[in-house]
């Protein structure tokens, strides 16, 4: 038995929160309540047997919990570190009464590195070693466990995709993509302005980097409005539970920000590389802490939003339209048959 108009809308009512606590604890808990480290890539600095063998040591450990390389210079470990492409690297002692050294990157990711250091502490006792700690990458002192970053993120995101909830359903006359495309780009400039000011010159928690911050807020708030903007299309009223799934719960957990996006489940591993939060979280912290490197891709991954919801939105707009029109054309013609059948029949 179908329900009544009104009992529909007090179902909604209490479907949505409903809906979005459920979505929060499980998505969260599921990804953060027990990290551990799987397959985190590491190096073993030197050029002994030693080395050799330590890393296949570490490798064989139940779990896979490390992707261990061997590498002969330090620089060579540093530069790794660098470009994100080892969490960190344990340099063996050049000497008989020397120290080993471990090298972490505390920019791209303070929880990362903790882990990698109680990964690599219990090694260097094993072997009785002292162990002296590198950062190549220290954080500033303002900001001690980089969360200026995802914060950040979180408002660029919430920019974008929170206006075009309102405008789809408090102001639709605006929801046309002639109109809203203007809108947003507008909108854009002065959210991205906005978080500027306050993460900077207000709150101080980031230094210098304006123009970069500018143009990366820009993009950030644009591709996730049009992305949005899609799913109002698809799902309209409803758009906002996909749309806080996609940029807010599942883009946490997998922003490699919070948590090393080699300690959540592998799920997020996948969208790591897709999702515009992770994206525009990697990119801003490539500006502030490496000099830009690596930024390219995860820009890319926000360009690609941004078309892909524009063109997307284009098109079922000119589906919808084709479909209208073809319906006023079938009715009009409706009409007029049965027009001349009523004069035909009047005439007889």
């Amino acid at each position: 038995m179908p329900l009544p108009g009104g009992a529909k809308k007090y179902v909604f009512m209490v479907m949505f929160p409903f809906l979005i606590v459920m979505l929060l604890v499980s998505v969260y808990s599921g990804a953060m309540h027990s990290p551990s480290p799987q397959d985190m890539p590491v190096a073993v600095v030197g050029q002994s047997a030693q080395a050799e063998q330590l890393a296949s040591s570490l490798e064989a450990t139940d779990g896979s919990p490390l992707d261990v390389r061997v590498v002969s210079a330090v620089a060579e470990a540093e530069q790794l570190l660098h470009d994100r492409e080892i969490s960190g690297a344990f340099a063996l002692p050049t000497s008989a009464d020397g120290d080993a050294v471990l090298y972490t990157a505390q920019a791209a990711g303070a929880a990362q590195a903790s882990i990698v250091e109680s990964i690599f502490q219990p090694v260097a006792d094993a072997q009785h070693l002292d162990m002296d700690h590198k950062d190549v990458a220290p954080l500033p002192a303002s900001d001690g466990m980089g969360i200026t970053v995802l914060f950040t993120a979180i408002g660029w995101m919430l920019s974008g995709y929170l206006v075009v909830t309102v405008v789809s359903s408090g102001a639709p006359e605006l929801a046309s993509l002639r109109r809203m495309v203007p809108l947003m780009a507008g909108w854009a400039a002065v959210m991205s302005t906005v978080v500027w000011l306050l993460v900077g010159p207000v709150i101080g928690a980031v230094d210098g980097h304006a123009w970069a911050l500018l143009g990366l807020g820009w993009l950030s708030v644009f591709s996730v409005a049009m992305a949005q903007t899609l799913l109002a299309r698809l799902f309209g009223p409803l758009a906002v539970l996909p749309g806080l799934a996609l940029f807010m719960f599942l883009g946490v957990p997998s922003s490699n920000i919070m948590m090393s996006i080699y300690t959540v489940p592998g799920m997020f591993t996948f969208l790591h590389q897709v999702l515009p939060l992770p994206a525009a979280g990697e990119a801003l912290r490539s500006v502030l802490y490496f000099g830009g490197d690596g930024a390219g891709g995860h820009l890319v991954v926000l360009g690609v939003w941004a078309v892909a919801g524009l063109l997307l939105t284009a098109g079922i707009d000119l589906l919808r339209h084709r479909r209208k029109k073809g319906r006023a054309a079938a009715e009009a013609e409706h009409i007029t048959a049965d027009s001349v059948s009523s004069e035909a029949m009047a005439s007889a």
